[in-house]
């Protein structure tokens, strides 16, 4: 077994990965909730696609997973205060990439998140399931619920977003997001910081300082 088949196998043994199940729930009963706290965490930034925030001289590329338990956990403790901190103020802008850590690959989730982003709310969106993946988890993440996901979102053109889901693009995109990170990451959240004075990988569900010291030398 190579190196890198190798770092892969050990980063997979040690990342437990609750995988989200599709389901057929009553979902049209679930009520979504954090709407107004994403809102508030989100309104007003600059969204292009995937990119969050103004043009910025340091950008951070987030590989993550909407459907694994620690994800969400990692996206809560790093993601979110990097939003609330540099990218409001203009100096930090973030591009998300979907990772998909299970063997069972995308689920429908990420091809919503991405058809949001059609509209430019795919930040929205990949927060906002976020903030209900344990729901997501109990009554599946079939179209009933990530239609209410849709719905959460303000000023998101749910019937638009409806059609967009099932366009060829929406799943280039996420095939393209997934040749970026294959063979290239262990099974857990990953960044890539770019900036005036290089570029640094960091693997593993790198914290919160650890993101913040490699902009600072990327800078």
């Amino acid at each position: 077994m190579g190196v890198a088949a190798l770092a892969l196998c050990l980063g997979a043994i040690g990342f437990a990965i609750v995988s989200i199940s599709v389901g057929t729930g009553d979902t049209d009963q679930i009520e979504i909730t954090g709407a107004q706290q994403v809102q508030s965490a989100l309104g007003g930034l600059q969204q292009d696609g995937p990119r969050l925030g103004s043009p910025a001289p340091v950008s951070v590329q987030v590989f993550n997973d909407m459907q694994c338990d620690p994800c969400s956990e990692w996206n809560r403790e790093v993601i979110l205060p990097l939003i609330r901190g540099p990218v409001r103020d203009g100096e930090l802008e973030l591009v998300f990439h979907h990772f998909p850590m299970t063997q069972s690959g995308f689920f429908l989730g990420a091809y919503g998140a991405v058809a949001a982003a059609k509209q430019d709310y795919e930040w929205q969106f990949i927060e906002l399931f976020f903030a209900n993946q344990e729901k997501a988890a109990e009554v599946g993440a079939d179209q009933d619920f990530l239609n209410n996901i849709a719905r959460g979102i303000i000023n998101l053109n749910v019937e638009q977003w409806q059609r967009d889901i099932d366009e060829e693009d929406v799943e280039r995109t996420l095939l393209d997001d997934e040749e970026l990170a294959a063979g290239r990451f262990p099974a857990e959240p990953a960044v890539v910081v770019v900036g005036p004075n290089g570029s640094e990988e960091l693997i593993q569900s790198p914290t919160l300082a650890q993101v913040e010291e490699a902009i600072s030398r990327v800078r």
